[in-house]
């Protein structure tokens, strides 16, 4: 029933190692209009070998404007997005994302990679990516997702060596906002 976490413009990096975050809502200060439980802002992060679940916010984590490495963590039970990326560049890497009520993975704005991962029951998109992102993915799994991938905007998803199974659309490329073109996705393995 916690409240959440915000870090705010560090200069240094914080660093989350075998951290369970559990039963979390969003902050409840209206005046800061952060939708995350846990939220990274202009400050950089490492999280690693972590847990995130039963988590009832629009995003359980969520990264503005930062550098960030998620590694060997595991989201689930999560009841909108799991991982919300706005305007930051960084990795994810051997990590499961299992029971999403929304979107794993969500993309706005920035440059990510994403390796050896997976994930399972997402209840929209499994990897959203838009607003001129361009997200690179090596060994990916995705499985009774309703979207596989999503690219829009003028965004670019390159994955190569992908397994998904059991979802409804597996890819889909367009322009949700007029401002922006089409966006694209390059499948390929090896």
């Amino acid at each position: 029933g916690g409240k959440g976490l915000i870090v705010l413009n560090s200069s240094e990096k914080s660093y989350l190692k075998f951290v369970k975050f559990s039963g979390l809502n969003a902050p409840s200060k209206i005046s800061l209009s952060i939708m995350g439980a846990i939220n990274f802002y202009n400050s950089p992060v490492l999280i690693e070998d972590s847990i995130f679940e039963n988590i009832y916010s629009e995003d359980a984590l969520n990264i503005i404007r930062s550098e960030f490495e998620i590694k060997n963590t595991v989201f689930k039970n999560v009841s909108s997005d799991a991982f919300d990326s706005d305007f930051s560049i960084g990795s994810v890497s051997d990590s499961k994302f299992y029971n999403i009520g929304n979107d794993a993975i969500d993309v706005s704005g920035s440059l990510v990679k994403v390796i050896s991962t997976s994930v399972d029951n997402s209840g929209d998109k499994a990897i959203s990516v838009g607003e001129r992102s361009n997200l690179q993915a090596d060994d990916l799994k995705i499985n009774n997702s309703n979207i596989g991938i999503a690219s829009k905007d003028l965004s670019s998803v390159k994955i190569i060596n992908l397994d998904i199974k059991n979802t409804k659309t597996c890819f889909v490329a367009f322009q949700k906002k007029p401002e922006y073109g089409p966006g694209s996705i390059e499948i390929k393995t090896t």
